[in-house]
């Protein structure tokens, strides 16, 4: 019997220490009866304290997978460490969304609440990459059929949808909006407020709320300063990429460049 509670006891965050012992869960069932256990999807922050205790139990191993190479989101499959990684199935599909209007623009937003609309938890959903009027959706095997025959209208607009090979997802990289501009200070609230076009004493609110989140970690300080690469969400509005910080004006702001999913 694993003693769970003394793997997650450094664990503040009470969600994240639920997600954790979920997964000891399912290492313990790898360990007891030869099991391979599949989580949900993961984002960088959960799946990084994941593999850290992971990393504890000599007796499995696994695999961390989004479908694609690019994936932000991954599951872990867990299995005994003398089962080889090529006989284990990758229980992950990619669906195409298409849009039958050639005038409404959807967003990422616009077909994750469609997902959620049909009663899927958003832990069921890998990354979604919006391309124009396409749209690529990574899910669990399990729910390929329901979506497929679920999934016909995103924000009333009409779609169509069918499962295409993971050779067919666009790149998120190519699905941004850069936002420059200057701000006072590296500061978390200062960034927030740039990102998300909002005041500064919002971006403040927000962050005593813990509604925002650096690296998918929550920001519980305004002052946290950030740095290039950090990734900025805010719950409800989506998120930022910082891309360069550009050097300073004569009146000591500083340049700053920001990409944002489209």
């Amino acid at each position: 019997m694993i003693q769970k509670e003394s793997y997650v006891q450094h664990i503040i965050d009470s969600d994240l220490k639920h997600l954790l012992i979920k997964i000891l869960d399912k290492v313990e069932a790898v360990i007891k009866n030869h099991d391979i256990k599949i989580t949900d999807f993961l984002n960088p922050y959960e799946l990084k304290a994941a593999t850290d205790i992971l990393n504890a139990f000599q007796e499995i191993r696994w695999i961390e997978t989004g479908g694609y190479e690019e994936a932000e989101r991954k599951i872990l499959i867990i299995f005994q460490d003398y089962m080889s990684i090529e006989s284990i199935p990758i229980p992950l599909i990619v669906l195409e969304v298409a849009s039958a209007s050639q005038f409404n623009t959807l967003n990422h937003r616009d077909y994750l609440g469609a997902l959620l609309s049909l009663g899927i938890k958003r832990e069921k959903v890998g990354d979604i990459i919006v391309s124009e009027k396409i749209c690529h959706i990574v899910l669990q095997e399990d729910l390929k059929d329901y979506v497929i025959f679920q999934l016909n209208q995103v924000k009333n607009v009409s779609v169509s949808t069918k499962e295409v090979e993971f050779e067919e997802i666009k790149l998120l990289a190519d699905n941004y909006k850069e936002i420059s501009g200057s701000v006072a200070s590296l500061r978390l609230d200062s960034i927030v407020s740039l990102g998300f076009r909002i005041p500064r004493s919002e971006a403040q609110t927000l962050v005593s709320k813990e509604k925002v989140y650096i690296n998918w970690g929550v920001a519980s300080k305004n002052f946290h300063e950030i740095d290039v690469g950090d990734v900025i969400s805010v719950r409800g509005k989506g998120r930022v990429i910082v891309d360069d910080i550009q050097g300073k004006t004569k009146s000591g702001r500083i340049h700053i460049k920001l990409r944002k999913p489209i």
